[in-house]
Parts: C-alpha cells; sequence; structure tokens
C-alpha cells in the first residue's frame, strides 16, 4: 500500500522521478528545433540528440543522487520546504554531474536542449510532489490515514515534540494527548489523558499507532516497563535520545523525524537500503510469480471446490512485522471446520510445547493431500507480498496464541518481514516443531543479505522437490 513513510511509497518515488527524468528528456529532445528558434542567443553547442542508452542513465544518475540527498525519506522531509530545499540541492549536482558525464563521454549536446531538460524534470518532479501533498492534505482534513500519536511525559520536552508534529499542514499525525504520573499535570492539563497506569485502556480505545517516550533519563526503568507491555501492540515507539540512553532495546536505532532525533526501539533489523532492496526484489519475484502461476491456481481452485466442500481460500489471522496481525492466505487443504478440531490433534512434546502439525492429520482432504506434498497450497501467500503483507523470504509468520507465550528475546523475530520462506523452513519444515524455529530465525535476521535470500529461495525449489518435511 502507497501509505507515507512506507517502502512501497519511497519505491514509487523512485519510479515516478525516474520516469519523470525520462520524459523530461524525451520532451526536451522534441522541442529543441523550436528552441532553437525562440533562444537564438543560446550557444547550441553541438548535437541535439542523445543515444537512447543516455536516457536510462540520466535517469538512474538523477535518482541515485535523489537517495544521497535522502529526498525519498519521507521522515526527513516530513515539511514541504524540507523537500523543496532537497530537490534544488540534487538538481545542482545533476547538472554538474550530467554535464561532466556528458564532457567525459565526449558527447556534444545542445546547451538549449541541457537547460530545457533539467528545467523540465524539476518541473515533472516537484508537480508530482505537490499533488500528493495536495491529496495527503484533503485526506487528512477529512481524518482519513491519520496517524493518532500518544505522547508519554507532557512536560517541556513532550510539549516541543507535540508542537513539532502539528506543524504541517499536510501532517498526518494528530496528537491524541499526553500521559503522565505526576498529580499537579494531570489535575491543570486537559489534554493530559491519564497516568502511565492507564496506557493499554487509552492505546486500544483511541486507536494509537505511535506512542512517543518523553521522559527523563531517571525514568528508563519506566520506559522499559511500557515497551514491554506493549509487545503484542502493533504501536510504533519512539523514544526521545536526550531523555533516555541506547541500550532499551537491541534493535533500536536513531532516525530523524522533521530533523527531530528519535530512537526506534521497534526499528527493523536490517539497514533502510536493505530493506528498499528487499522489497524490490519482493515485488518483483511475486508480480511474475502470479502471472505464470496464475493458470496453475485457477487448476487448483477448480480442483478444491470439486474434492469437498467449503472455500477456496484459508485465511488465517497471524502475526507479522512489529507483531502487526494480518490475514494470511492460503488454498484449503483440509475440511471445513477444521480450526475447531485442532484440539483433536494437537499433541504435547516432553517439554510441554504444542506440535500442532503432524502426519497423517485425519482433517487433510485428497486434494489438500497433495497441494500440501508439493507445497503449491502457498501459492496464494504471493499476494500477501504483493500487498506488503509479506515477503517471500522471511521468519514465518506465528499464530497470535503462540506469540503470547514468547520468552521477551523471541519478539526480535517480528523486526524483520515475515516470509512465506525461510531458514527455518530449508532446514527443517515441519519435521521441526514449530516452537524450535525461533533460533533459525535469529540466525536468518543476524546474517540477513540479498544472497541469503537467493540461496533460501534455491533450497526451497530443492526441498519442496523432495518433498521432505512436507505435510
Amino acid at each position: 500500500m502507497l501509505r507515507r513513510y512506507s517502502v512501497n511509497f519511497e519505491l514509487f518515488s523512485i519510479l515516478l522521478d525516474a520516469v519523470s527524468i525520462f520524459i523530461a528528456l524525451s520532451l526536451a529532445d522534441a522541442a529543441h528545433p523550436w528552441l532553437e528558434n525562440v533562444f537564438p542567443y543560446i550557444n547550441q553547442g553541438g548535437e541535439h540528440e542523445l543515444p537512447t542508452i543516455y536516457y536510462f542513465v540520466f535517469s538512474a544518475a538523477w535518482v541515485y543522487l535523489n537517495l544521497g540527498l535522502s529526498l525519498y525519506d519521507g521522515r526527513r522531509n516530513y515539511r514541504f520546504l524540507d523537500e523543496v530545499l532537497r530537490l534544488v540541492l540534487s538538481t545542482l549536482f545533476a547538472m554538474i554531474s550530467l554535464a561532466g558525464l556528458l564532457y567525459f563521454a565526449s558527447l556534444a549536446i545542445a546547451h538549449s536542449l541541457f537547460v530545457a531538460f533539467i528545467a523540465i524534470a524539476v518541473c515533472f518532479m516537484g508537480g508530482w510532489r505537490v499533488v500528493v501533498r495536495s491529496y495527503w492534505r484533503m485526506q487528512y482534513s477529512h481524518k482519513q490515514e491519520l496517524r493518532r500519536v500518544l505522547i508519554i511525559g507532557a512536560g517541556d520536552t513532550g510539549r516541543r515534540i507535540a508542537s513539532r508534529f502539528s506543524r504541517p499542514p499536510d501532517s498526518n499525525l494528530e496528537i491524541i494527548g499526553f500521559l503522565d504520573d505526576n498529580p499537579d499535570v494531570l489535575a491543570n492539563h486537559n489534554d493530559v489523558l491519564g497516568t502511565t497506569n492507564d496506557l493499554e485502556k487509552i492505546v486500544d480505545y483511541s486507536r494509537v499507532n505511535i506512542l512517543v517516550i518523553a521522559l527523563p533519563a531517571s525514568a528508563f526503568s519506566l520506559a522499559a516497563n511500557i515497551v514491554d507491555r506493549l509487545r503484542m501492540n502493533p504501536v510504533k515507539i519512539w523514544i526521545v535520545p536526550n531523555a533516555h540512553r541506547l541500550s532499551l532495546h537491541q534493535c533500536n536505532t536513531v532516525e530523524y523525524f522533521s530533523d527531530i532525533p528519535l530512537i526506534d526501539v521497534r526499528a527493523p533489523s536490517i539497514s533502510e537500503k536493505e530493506r528498499m532492496i528487499k522489497r524490490l526484489f519482493d515485488l518483483t519475484l511475486s508480480s511474475v510469480a502470479i502471472i505464470v502461476c496464475a493458470p496453475i491456481m485457477i487448476l487448483i481452485a477448480i480442483l478444491i471446490k470439486l474434492d469437498s466442500p467449503g472455500p477456496i481460500f484459508f485465511r488465517q489471522r497471524r502475526v507479522g512485522e512489529n507483531t502487526q496481525p494480518f490475514e494470511m492466505l492460503k488454498f484449503r487443504t483440509m475440511v471445513q471446520g477444521a480450526e475447531q478440531l485442532s484440539t483433536t490433534v494437537e499433541k504435547m512434546d516432553q517439554h510441554g510445547n504444542i506440535i500442532h502439525k503432524h502426519r497423517n492429520d485425519p482433517r487433510v482432504t485428497r486434494v489438500g493431500h497433495y497441494l500440501r506434498r508439493l507445497s503449491i497450497d502457498e501459492l496464494p501467500q504471493l499476494f500477501n507480498v504483493l500487498l506488503g503483507k509479506m515477503s517471500i523470504v522471511g521468519p514465518r509468520p506465528e499464530m497470535p496464541y503462540m506469540v503470547e507465550k514468547y520468552m521477551h528475546w523471541q519478539y526480535a523475530r517480528f523486526t524483520i518481514p515475515q516470509g512465506i520462506t525461510g531458514w527455518w523452513q530449508v532446514t527443517g519444515r515441519s519435521d521441526k516443531p514449530m516452537h524450535l524455529n525461533t533460533e533459525d530465525d535469529m540466525y536468518y535476521i543476524k546474517n540477513y543479505s540479498i544472497w541469503l535470500d537467493l540461496m533460501i529461495i534455491w533450497k526451497t525449489f530443492a526441498v519442496v522437490i523432495r518433498g521432505k518435511g512436507a505435510f
């Protein structure tokens, strides 16, 4: 989904800029004869035609400069003025860099063409940003897609944060109020909704999306307690760094929101660059796979309907990245109402852990047996990947009741997108009890790279062909 500050929107912005630059160069080239007549005093300086490859080179080079200047980082460009300044700066660097590229390539083009190209590209890149921000402003004025912010601490730091967050007219952040344990503050300020003891109740009732902890360093234990209490709630948690030491959470990172440094205690375990590459990889692979597998999925849907009564798809609530719940999609491989019969087939191992998946499950249908054997019941999850709910490779999404039994350290597995396949699946699959998969997930998170993803995908094909652990 193209939500503000999301990786999907960053990729969408990159695509729009690349297309804008490509079209700008094409228009400048087409308009060059007219420019020669209108601006005869400009030294034309050479040929006006560029080899086709330079259309792609110019687009890639300028987008790369935009990336280097954080033009696609929505948090750094919270205010429109910040985004405009970065666009102007990238334009200056692009003019110098592209002119240098032409010089070293010994390719002389008309000066009017180059100037027109820069001007048109800037207008296009700035124009679509104005349109998008206008759309956001309209949406937010109708209270749509608002991110509701609760601030812990109503002192000077908390008030300054609230002031900065509320400033831009196209802001999608709505400050719902503060929590503070000081009785005097609670009694004298109407926007203080309660104490930290009321945290869970207010977060649920007010549908809070973002929690900002603006407490003094002496309240470190309270902040740690707040983070722990919300471990099953998909709320983004920021801490003002000048008020806390950085060791609150193993996966914390400092990020800038409207030039305000904040500690994200639920930050992903992979860098922003790695995350963008991973998302681009997911979008490309899932789109191609859906197109290629469409005939197979249609055939499977027909066979499921002929084999047993019930829906084609099985939808199950799972816990995704940052403990965000979502509905995972699979082909139905069991009889209708199989979840109600789960207690009749679940077993306990010698350590008291639940083993809910085993061979010869009587709930599995005839067609379902073969779908599971070949692992093609997982194909509909490609749509989860396309929507950004899952990744191709990552920790397997868990069921909520299992996550509730997690120990604190196990929550680190949710600092990365959950996947269709992963290290656990290719090293054990169903032969290994699900409660033992967290160590494999930790290995994947600590050693993540796009090359590891490619290796896991390759191993997945080998495991599926052998049918190891599939039941």
